[in-house]
């Protein structure tokens, strides 16, 4: 019933259940919007409170809240927080996992015209220094497993006070439940247009410091419209997970905000493990899974996978990391009929801007899919010229989900946005003649061995392919002679045993022989950040043969 994408014009996918799409004039153009949406996210909230006040929406462990339940321990915890001094346009950080806590805290500070600002959950005390400072947040709200990381940096902090969400409320903060605990019921009338900014945003900083992107309101309700459009969602028969953290976009966004538009229940996991994903996923009846692809490669390599029914598991769509030819196949082997559709997407663009028809096949699931209707893209050479059709360059967007910029940071973000509204992406990609989006390489992480580009995708496509080999990745490496070699990083399937020497020869049945990795360096885990993406500067250095 839902299998039919269609085509607006080159390149560009039209909403797939036909809603109205109005255009907007700006400085530099038109924007495509959505006609019928709402003005901010606590509209978008309401609207489903309206429409379904009863339903179940919210599920934690043994916590399963209706959104008129949810909904009146927003409004609660919002009078508690402004009883405590939050005010419109302050900055309150998050420090939370994928629990209930999170979207509770969320729309209350949403309903006080509030600026959230969610923090890494693997930081440690100097990060979390930096994003706290940086981002001037006054107020922070932590759950009682990150405490120990907060509490000794409490004094280098501008924080005026902590909310303790936990069993053991520590000296010197509030515990969240006293939020809730006031006889007041009204708050003083907020007007929150679609401009003002309602989240910032710290990119992973896998180079350099992260920078906080300004998130409106406007983008973060039109992306998860867009989620719900091309996902197909139905309140009543859909049901999603939350299982990526949700201080990421992906998580915030494509999962948490697009399954209360939708009206779509949504499971929230505070950690994940692969064995309790799997008995979640069978025994909740979750359809519709958003997030990296790796967790689904990891749901059907586990040797108890067959044990559990997932017939209801309609349809994925995956990104934030390479989806090799292995994945591809392996995943859609094993839950054949699965709509698995990557995509691509970027946090300064609110996430999602492009996804696979399912309907394509194998033909195209290791592209990044086609750009969805808000977006206008082009790909550019280094001196800012468009590219004939198929050939390769960084790629440019621009829209109505492009962000406002960076916090504090004026030269950056006129470093990647353009006076006439284009987003430098800093991806090499190409875009073919039937207008999919095909992802070669960061920018930065694109080899040059001797003047020969060397995209690393490329490389862990054909690695990914030994059967010994279960993940991989590959990263240039500083070379006298070349200016840089290929190393390729390796987790061996459990139980296997493969030498250096076997990868290079398999490769150079597949490769031109300046491909070929030079290093070979065989490891148990690759390490990656919260949003599961593969941390490649870890990887540069040259292993010891010795």
């Amino acid at each position: 019933m839902f299998k039919l994408w269609r085509k607006e014009k080159m390149n560009t996918l039209k909403s797939r259940m036909g809603w109205e799409i109005e255009e907007e004039e700006v400085l530099y153009g038109k924007h495509k919007l959505y006609k019928h949406r709402p003005k901010n996210v606590i509209e978008l909230l309401l609207n489903i409170v309206e429409k379904y006040p009863n339903q179940e929406g919210f599920i934690f462990k043994n916590q399963r809240l209706t959104y008129t339940e949810f909904n009146n321990m927003v409004n609660k915890i919002a009078v508690g927080l402004y009883k405590e001094g939050v005010r419109q346009g302050d900055h309150v950080a998050l420090l939370l996992g994928q629990q209930i806590e999170f979207p509770l805290s969320f729309f209350s500070l949403m309903r006080l015209g509030a600026i959230v600002v969610p923090l890494n959950t693997r930081f440690k005390a100097e990060e979390l220094v930096y994003e706290i400072n940086d981002s001037e947040s006054k107020y922070l709200i932590v759950d009682e497993d990150y405490w120990p990381f907060v509490e000794p940096i409490v004094e280098e902090t501008q924080l005026k006070k902590i909310f303790f969400v936990g069993s053991k409320q520590p000296k010197g903060v509030c515990h969240f439940s006293i939020l809730m605990d006031t006889k007041e019921k009204l708050l003083p009338p907020i007007t929150i247009s679609e401009f003002d900014t309602a989240v910032i945003m710290y990119t992973s900083g896998t180079t350099g410091r992260p920078k906080g992107a300004m998130l409106q309101h406007r983008g973060l309700v039109l992306t998860a419209m867009l989620v719900s459009d091309y996902m197909a969602l139905r309140s009543r028969y859909d049901k999603m997970i939350a299982c990526v953290p949700l201080f990421h976009i992906t998580g915030l966004n494509q999962i948490m905000l697009a399954s209360i538009f939708s009206g779509v229940p949504c499971v929230y996991v505070k950690y994940f493990k692969t064995k309790e994903f799997l008995e979640i996923m069978s025994y909740e009846k979750v359809t519709a899974y958003v997030g990296v692809p790796n967790i689904l490669w990891l749901m059907v390599n586990h040797p108890e996978f067959n044990k559990y029914d997932f017939s209801h598991f309609r349809i994925a769509f995956v990104g934030g990391a390479p989806v090799t030819e292995e994945m591809v196949e392996g995943i859609t082997k094993n839950l054949p009929h699965l709509e698995f559709s990557p995509g691509y997407g970027l946090t300064e663009a609110y996430g999602i801007v492009s996804t696979t028809p399912f309907e394509y096949g194998h033909r195209k699931l290791t592209s990044a899919g086609m750009f969805l209707f808000p977006v206008e893209a082009k790909i550019i050479d280094d001196s800012g010229k468009e590219v004939p059709q198929g050939e390769a360059g960084e790629l440019v967007l621009r829209g109505a989900k492009i962000f406002k910029g960076y916090w504090k940071k004026p030269e950056d973000t006129k470093a990647i946005l353009t006076s006439d509204g284009w987003l430098h992406t800093g991806d090499i990609c190409r875009i073919d003649e039937e207008g999919f989006l095909w992802i070669l390489d960061r920018k930065k992480d694109m080899i040059n061995r001797a003047g020969e580009k060397i995209y690393s995708l490329e490389v862990e496509n054909v690695i990914s392919k030994h059967p010994k080999v279960l993940e991989v990745a590959v990263v240039g490496v500083p070379d006298e002679i070349f200016g840089e070699e290929v190393k390729a990083v390796i987790v061996l399937r459990k139980g296997a045993k493969c030498s250096e020497e076997e990868i290079k020869q398999f490769c150079a049945a597949h490769l031109a022989d300046y491909k070929i990795p030079k290093y070979v360096e065989f490891v148990e885990t690759l390490p990656r950040n919260p949003a599961g993406k593969v941390i490649k500067n870890q990887l540069k250095y040259i292993p010891d043969k010795t």
